[in-house]
């Protein structure tokens, strides 16, 4: 058990408004609450809107001397990690979550202008925190050179207690779904990240030989459900231009569901070799033959063996660990000052060398 006390810094929090916004990091905080760390949240309420980040800023600024002292401080997402870094004194650690390293694309594959000069900006924030945490190895290599070796690839976890297998009978009952075989898209469709066109496209032209076949999309759907929506679903679609480590298909893989994805984030190495699950080119045909092989695969206790590796546990252990290490970094960088500086009995330049 642990007894470190960690301010959050995130815009990434669920709210009345969106309640699907941010649960991966709410699950990890839980997870390491239940590993004994004290956690004060500081949330950015404003989601992703300047508007939101500056007031944060400048109330960061005006309270920074009255802040209480912690062990360390572990912000989530780019925007918040330049928010933690007005703080003073305790150790940051940045988590990268997606698009803060990967850029926000437009549909044809290009990055706003927004999405360039932020990403530049986060990228050498990792020079002025302590550690920082990326989803994939790819984010990784997104780093300065000189920042990779301080950085911990640490995906998002999953709760495999809320994403387990049950009678899709039964789910489809309690939702009120037909007897049909469904695709489920989930994200929002009006994202051109999401890329629920080609979902649409991949659809249509499986129902050539499946004419049956529904595309349920699960957006504004509370979180509680998605368990059951997964349960009720033949298997998950995702289209999406690109990505990070995808939550969606670590809650797909514990719940046996099979998967078509495009070769986004980690995806491919995550889905490599797993039964009943399909990495195929952005293009409508591959991911329909890939749908229909999926659909009539049917569950895959493979990928639940394959994701428990990456439990909410498991991941917050790891993440606990990397305080850890700040912590002690920064003890013995502390313990090396003070003992290169000059004592009052000894000229200038003669004090204590710094023993490795």
């Amino acid at each position: 058990m642990s007894n470190l006390h960690v301010l959050v810094v995130t815009s990434m929090w669920p709210s009345a408004r969106e309640p699907w916004r941010g649960r991966a990091v709410e699950a990890e905080v839980a997870a390491l609450e239940r590993l004994g760390v004290a956690v004060e949240l500081d949330q950015i309420p404003a989601g992703e809107s300047f508007r939101g980040y500056f007031c944060a800023g400048i109330r960061t600024v005006r309270d920074r001397r009255s802040t209480p002292r912690y062990d360390l401080i572990h912000a989530y997402y780019g925007h918040s990690g330049v928010i933690a870094r007005l703080r003073r004194g305790a150790p940051i650690v940045l988590t990268y979550c997606g698009s803060d390293l990967n850029g926000v694309q437009r549909e044809d594959g290009s990055w706003t202008w927004q999405s360039r000069a932020e990403v530049a900006i986060f990228r050498q924030l990792a020079r002025m925190v302590d550690a920082t945490i990326t989803m994939t190895t790819a984010m990784e290599t997104q780093l300065p050179p000189t920042c990779r070796a301080r950085n911990r690839v640490i995906p998002s976890g999953v709760d495999l207690q809320r994403f387990r297998p049950f009678d899709r009978e039964e789910a489809r009952r309690r939702l009120g779904w037909p007897r049909v075989p469904t695709a489920l898209f989930v994200g929002d469709p009006r994202l051109a990240l999401k890329n629920h066109r080609l979902a649409r496209a991949t659809c249509e032209l499986a129902r050539a030989s499946l004419p049956s076949l529904r595309l349920q999309v699960a957006w504004g759907v509370p979180p509680e459900q998605i368990p059951v929506w997964m349960q009720a679903a033949d298997v998950l679609l995702l289209t999406s231009h690109a990505e990070g480590s995808p939550n969606v298909i670590k809650e797909a893989m514990a719940s046996m569901l099979p998967i078509v994805s495009t070769p986004v984030g980690d995806v491919p190495q995550r889905l490599a070799g797993v039964a009943g699950c399909f990495v195929r080119p952005p293009e409508p045909a591959a991911l329909a033959a890939a749908l229909l092989q999926a659909i009539a695969f049917g569950r895959s206790p493979q990928a639940r063996r394959a994701v428990r590796n990456d439990s909410i546990e498991r991941t917050a252990e790891r993440v606990l660990q990397v305080y850890h290490q700040v912590i002690r970094c920064r003890a013995r960088k502390r313990s090396r000052r003070s003992a290169l500086r000059p004592t009052t009995n000894s000229p200038i330049g003669e004090g204590h060398k710094c023993e490795s």
